[in-house]
């Protein structure tokens, strides 16, 4: 199989000299082509629109030659972008994307269909759903039981994750207030096991009733009273409709205890994202609360367990623990496997429980890598074996088979997946829990009667109005050619797995002169990340401009640059990395102190990631060494400067 799929990851992409330019040619004229048949056998005795005596005016001519003026305008433009195709591109998150992919998205794109509702995409709604529950078989949740669609990116669908866990969270106390209203008694068990009326309850107690059980109190409520009357309980009692502001005050005067505002937990080196996203629903961003990371970047579960009991001890509901499979810096994978841990031991101790999402965003498809064809699961041994290098780990293959346990998953295929933006994903464990934040505009209601109705309306339970089924057909073509296991991008990705290594052990051993790097750990994934230093440096500052003399230097940052090779950069800052950056600070020669005192300007950090596979393939330019070539003489500019 190692030989099948060495030739066949040659077939996978366009190449960095367009060595695949005929295949990609002919892929997308059959696809045109057959576009064209469908709209010239599609009702053919409504006849011609456009005649060829149109064709032929002045007023014609004119229109062709501006638009193909104007596109040859674009085409030169455009480049002036970023080569991502190119070995020498280490910069972010970014490669080409599979020809399958780019094929789909663009057969797909002349039919323009909106995978918002079936009636307006019964193709490419069909192929969304299709990959959700892919990805969900990938990450090892059970089909029957869970649901996911696409979104435009990881934000979105983090922002979903943390809508959907806000609305589980208080739907226990809209179940109480509704079952009151309608003179019902429902039954609950709490986190350690144990059974109650809800109506007996504290708020805290209410506030901390699992995910599972919550929404099988939503099932136990719409059965205990006509639909109507539930219905208009629950609209009564539900945060939803009732909103913040009304509801806090409503609960105080309910249960006489008006609690601290749920805080939402997120490991250090969590994305940017997850600010906007709690000031967009109104948590508000005091209520972030970060989680140190340990020297390898990944949440520090000791760490996590101390934020849960601490919060337990001053009553402070905890509405969802954020847990990083992948990080944008560094692609650290948490120990998901024992966050999880944290939450049972939190049930059982504490009577604590919230909602796990991971944030699989970028190192989602890494799950690939843990799946035989035959369905089975990989270990460790059999897959350090074919990738060649230290990786992964068992702990890395236990966090990876964890994301079965979590309670929702962002992944996003235009990132490790090779394919077109936009394509984010999200998935949910149980299905139930979209039923929270579904709504009905009567323009696109499901027709009754239709197979799978409610799933093949996406519109009720996501955020985007708009999405383009372009995006799931290139998704979809490139699963079916790049499985999700081991034959497919299980090995892509293990293969940047390997050139990261190659990287990584080039940087340790190079000749640079005087100059000297500190190396952050061996990735858990395939990002680089390091930072160079020079006997003449004094202190923090002067070691961070040096860096930030190499990123001017090999970056596109400035208008009109053209680096030979690429990379970017970020910014270590306290107190979110104080857990990680002490052995570097040593390495470095810089007092704790100095990194405590340096607030916003934090430690600049220089990052390659390796998504091009072939850079730990033999033939072609040796990039490493160029890369090597390369951050010597930018050292020296930057030095000199």
């Amino acid at each position: 199989m190692s030989t099948e799929r060495q030739e066949a990851l040659r077939a996978w992409f366009l190449g960095p000299r367009a060595e695949n330019g005929d295949l990609l040619e002919r892929l997308v004229v059959e696809a045109l082509r057959d576009h064209i048949f469908w709209r010239r056998n599609y009702h053919p005795e409504d006849g011609f629109v456009i005649r060829e005596t149109d064709k032929r005016s002045e007023g014609y001519d004119a229109a062709v030659a501006r638009l193909t003026q104007e596109l040859m305008e674009l085409l030169a433009s455009l480049k002036r972008g970023v080569p991502f195709f190119s070995g020498r591109y280490k910069g972010h998150m970014s490669f080409e994307q599979t020809i399958a992919a780019q094929v789909g998205y663009f057969a797909a794109m002349l039919y323009n269909p909106n995978n918002v509702a079936v009636e307006g995409s019964p193709v490419t709604t069909r192929l969304e759903l299709e990959v959700a529950a892919q990805l969900g078989r990938m990450i090892g949740y059970d089909p029957a039981t869970s649901w996911g669609h696409l979104t435009s990116g990881g934000t979105v669908a983090n922002f979903e994750a943390l809508w959907i866990a806000r609305n589980v969270r208080y739907l226990p106390v809209a179940a109480a207030g509704a079952a009151e209203a309608l003179g019902v008694s429902l039954e609950v068990r709490r986190p350690d096991g144990s059974e109650a009326r809800l109506e007996r309850l504290s708020l805290w107690e209410v506030l901390n009733v699992g995910g599972a059980e919550a929404l099988d109190l939503w099932g136990k409520l719409w059965a205990a009273a006509p639909e109507a009357d539930v219905r208009r309980a629950l609209a009564e009692h539900s945060f939803v409709t009732v909103g913040y502001q009304d509801y806090s005050r409503r609960l105080a005067y309910a249960y006489g205890d008006a609690l601290p505002a749920a805080v939402v937990l997120v490991a250090a080196t969590a994305h940017y994202s997850w600010d906007k996203i709690v000031r967009a629903l109104g948590i508000g961003s005091n209520q972030l609360v970060h989680v140190p990371v340990d020297e390898r970047f990944r949440m520090d579960p000791d760490a996590l367990w101390e934020r849960v009991r601490e919060l337990a001890a001053r009553r402070v509901p905890i509405m969802a623990c954020v847990s990083v499979c992948g990080t944008t810096e560094e692609s650290a994978v948490d120990r998901l496997d024992l966050v999880l841990e944290v939450r049972e031991r939190a049930e059982r101790e504490l009577g604590v429980t919230f909602h796990v999402h991971s944030d699989a965003a970028y190192g989602g498809y890494a799950a690939a890598v843990t799946w035989r064809a035959d369905g089975t699961r990989r270990g460790a041994d059999e897959i350090r074996a074919g990738v060649g290098v230290d990786w992964p780990s068992a702990d890395w293959l236990r966090a990876m088979e964890a994301l079965a346990g979590a309670d929702s998953v962002t992944i996003d295929p235009h990132k490790l997946g090779y394919v077109p933006y936009p394509a984010g994903a999200f998935l949910l464990r149980d299905r139930r829990a979209r039923e929270l934040v579904a709504v009905d505009p009567p323009y696109l209601l499901p027709t009754q009667g239709l197979d799978s109705a409610q799933d093949l309306f996406l519109g009720r339970f996501i955020f985007e109005g708009s999405k383009p089924g372009a995006a799931a057909a290139a998704v979809w073509l490139s699963h079916a050619v790049l499985p999700l296991d081991e034959r497919g991008y299980g090995y892509l990705v293990e293969r940047t797995v390997a050139g990261a290594y190659r990287l990584h052990a080039a940087l340790r051993d190079a000749d640079l002169g005087e100059f000297r790097v500190v190396l952050l750990p061996e990735p858990d994934i395939n990002i680089v990340c390091y930072i160079v230093t020079h006997p003449a440096l004094e202190g923090l500052a002067a070691v961070n401009a040096l860096n930030e003399g190499i990123y001017a230097r090999m970056s596109l940052a400035e208008p009109g640059a053209t680096p030979e090779y690429i990379l970017t950069r970020t910014r270590f800052q306290t107190p979110m990395y104080d857990g990680a950056v002490r052995p570097l600070l040593e390495r470095l020669g810089i007092p704790l102190e100095e990194w405590v005192a340096s607030g916003p300007a934090g430690l600049v950090v220089l990052r390659s990631t390796v998504m091009d596979p072939f850079l730990a393939e033999p033939g072609g330019a040796d990039h490493v060494a160029g890369y090597l070539a390369a951050l010597r003489r930018a050292a020296e500019a930057a030095l000199a400067a």
